[in-house]
């Protein structure tokens, strides 16, 4: 965007110094700064000069918007990244939450059927102990 605006502003100080020396001699002014007075000043003079100055004042404001944007742009992209974050943490801590109550649920059922039937207890805690066991996050974070 910079390039642009560059770009622009040079062409239209181009574009008024070519109708400045195209006027003549007929379009002069005189332009008082409070304490000095210049005569006979052409017109397209005052206002290439009145337009670049207000370039020069609106630039670092133009330029300073674009960094600004782009230190936006980098928090908002670490802001998402740290959603996603939380998002997955959450979505994990509700699949263990699940899955811990899936073990839970299985393990009663389990005493169910060993009350029920003594003689297949002892075959079912053979598999028991062949399980995986559940790591639970608060475990991993003490080691």
């Amino acid at each position: 965007m910079p390039v642009k605006l560059l770009g622009t502003v040079a062409l239209l100080i181009i574009v008024t110094i070519f109708c400045g020396f195209n006027a003549g001699e007929t379009f002069h002014c005189d332009v008082n700064l409070l304490f000095y007075t210049f005569k006979d000043v052409p017109v397209f003079l005052t206002i290439l000069i009145s337009f670049f100055v207000g370039v020069l004042l609106m630039l670092p404001f133009t330029l300073g918007n674009a960094k600004h944007r782009a230190a936006q742009k980098a928090a908002d992209a670490k802001a998402r990244q740290e959603r996603a974050a939380a998002k997955s943490r959450a979505k994990a801590d509700a699949q263990a939450k699940k899955d811990a109550a899936r073990a839970a649920r299985e393990r009663k059922a389990q005493e169910k059927r060993a009350k029920k039937h003594p003689e297949t207890a002892a075959k079912s805690q053979a598999t028991a102990a062949n399980e995986v066991p559940v790591i639970k996050p608060e475990q991993t974070a003490a080691k």
